[in-house]
Formats: structure tokens, sequence, C-alpha cells
């Protein structure tokens, strides 16, 4: 081996590995350090504190200087996307049909303004209401699922013929009335009238006043074993035995709003699991503190136990 072949493939610059996969090479690893702080601090605005955890290795390696990769968006967005990094984002859903993952509420507003702004072209109107109930749920999820605010805008389908988020024009009715879907295009999303009853039957006890104690929420008396659906799309975090309610599912609808289904006979959803409005997630039973079958339902905003008949359609 003679020198000038040892000096012809000399180490010219650093293959970056990410969780023990090529992702390709860089010239000088003090760009590839200065990308990593940028992606830290992006990450920082969007989710706060993030706690990364990928490995990364940079070893020298010798090509030609036209197969390093130039760009540092490329390098940013292969960093990204093999990283095993996880994030607490929103799962964002329109009418029960998954939007797309984004960091915050603050982005769904946005997704929301920029949608809308569109449909003030197309209407020729500022005066246009949201038609479709916004929901989102809390998860951690990997940050290279995460999508951005443009790229949630490019699959919503603003000018298709069924889009995922679409705006109307006002109605006399609506502007009279000041109602839900008001409030919702104002860019808050609805507590009000957007949950579906858990069970059919009758109601047997109101929220309120009971017996010398509060009852926090409402009992529907049905058939032993008739269906308890979700009375909206979020994560069922709960599924156990607790006394008084016997067998009981809890679900985190996000926003600080959750359910609460007790006295199941049967639990047909597990912690963990997300379920959509109207679908199946227990029994009706007389299970923990009961004189009959029944489904007893709560509804909590921030903790606090409300009035369920405030928010059934």
């Amino acid at each position: 081996m003679t020198i000038r072949h040892l000096y012809s493939n000399r180490p010219n610059c650093y293959e970056i590995y990410i969780n023990n996969k090529s992702i390709g090479c860089i010239k000088d690893k003090k760009d590839f350090f200065n990308i990593e702080d940028i992606i830290k601090k992006d990450a920082e605005k969007r989710f706060g504190k993030v706690n990364f955890k990928d490995s990364v290795k940079l070893i020298k390696r010798h090509t030609d200087s036209d197969k390093c990769l130039k760009s540092s968006k490329d390098v940013n967005r292969l960093i990204i996307e093999n990283s095993n990094t996880e994030v607490n984002a929103v799962l964002m859903k329109s009418d029960g049909r998954e939007v797309g993952v984004l960091a915050n509420e603050k982005e769904m507003r946005q997704v929301l303004d920029k949608v809308k702004n569109s449909y003030k072209e197309k209407e020729k109107s500022d005066q246009l209401k949201l038609v479709n109930y916004i929901t989102y749920v809390n998860e951690d999820i990997k940050i290279r699922k995460v999508n951005s605010v443009e790229e949630v805008i490019s699959t919503i389908g603003i000018n298709s013929k069924n889009p995922i988020i679409a705006f109307s024009r006002y109605t006399e009715d609506d502007l009279l009335s000041n109602n839900d879907s008001l409030r919702l295009s104002r860019g808050s999303f609805s507590r009000t009238a957007f949950m579906s009853i858990p069970s059919q039957g009758t109601i047997t006890s109101p929220f309120g006043s009971r017996w010398g104690t509060v009852h926090q929420g409402i009992d529907i008396g049905a058939s032993m074993g008739a269906p308890i659906y979700a009375a909206m799309d979020g994560k069922v975090y709960c599924t156990e035995w607790e006394n008084g309610y016997g067998n009981v599912i809890k679900i985190d609808h996000g926003q600080g709003i959750q359910t609460v289904y007790a006295h199941c006979s049967n639990i047909c959803s597990t912690a963990g699991e997300y379920v959509n409005r109207g679908e199946k997630i227990g029994e009706v039973g007389s299970t923990g503190r009961s004189t009959g079958p029944h489904v007893h339902f709560e509804v909590r905003i921030n903790g606090k136990p409300e009035n369920p008949l405030k928010y059934l359609k």
C-alpha cells in the first residue's frame, strides 16, 4: 500500500449513526452538533422539556465529497425521522375522524385559523362557523410521528367534497341563538352539547342533592347487560373495581374533560385504549353500591363533577 493510496483514502468526513442506523455523512462534526442543538431548542419550544435518549455516533470515514450531506435541513430531517425520543402531544380529531398529531392546543388553533382563512376566500365572508366537533387526546408519541401545522392542513382536503374540517356561513338563527358552533368558530373547543348518551334507558336519579349527599352524576336505568357506549372520543385510563362504583370505566377526553361509567356488569375496554364516541366500552350491571341495573354516568371538568345533562346531545 503506497503513501499516495493512504493519503487519497484518509478520512475526510463523519458518518452519522442514529440508534445504530447510518443516515449519511457530514464533513464537519461541529456542523452536526450545531444542527442537533437547533433540533433540541426547537423541540423545547414546541413540547417543553424533552429528554432525548437517542444513541448518536460519528465515525470517521472516507467518501467522495459530493456524497456528503450538504443541507442542514436534510440532516435535521434525517435525525428526526430516525429518532426514538417520545414527547407528549395531542391527537386531534374532527367528528371522530383523525386529523393529525400536533404539539399542543395552540397548534390546533393555528390549523383552525388557517382553514377558516381559506374558507373566507371561498365564501367571500368573514361570518363563518365551524361545522365540526373538534376533540383531542393527549398521548406520548415518538417525535418523528408529530405533524407540523402545514402537514395537517394539507391532509384536510379543503377543496374536496368531504373535507375533514369545514366552515360555513352563519344563518340568522345561529347569530340570534349564539349557539355552540359560534363559540367553536371563535377558536375554543366546545364543552357543551357534544356528548352522546352512554346507554339507552330512563334517568332514574338526577345530578345534585340526594339522600343528604350530592349525587355527582346521573343514573340511567337499563336492562342487565345492555351496552354502555363512550360519550365522546378519548383514552380509557381506568378499568377497575372501586368501592361504591363497582366495576368502573373512566375516560380522558383532553381539555380537562373526563367521563365515568359505573356499576358495569362487564368491562369491554382496557386502560390505555383509545375509543370513539358511540363505541361499546362495557355492559350495564349492578355492581358496587347499587339498587338495580343501571349505569351511573359522571362528567368531570378539571376534576369537578358537573351535571351531565348540560353536555349530552
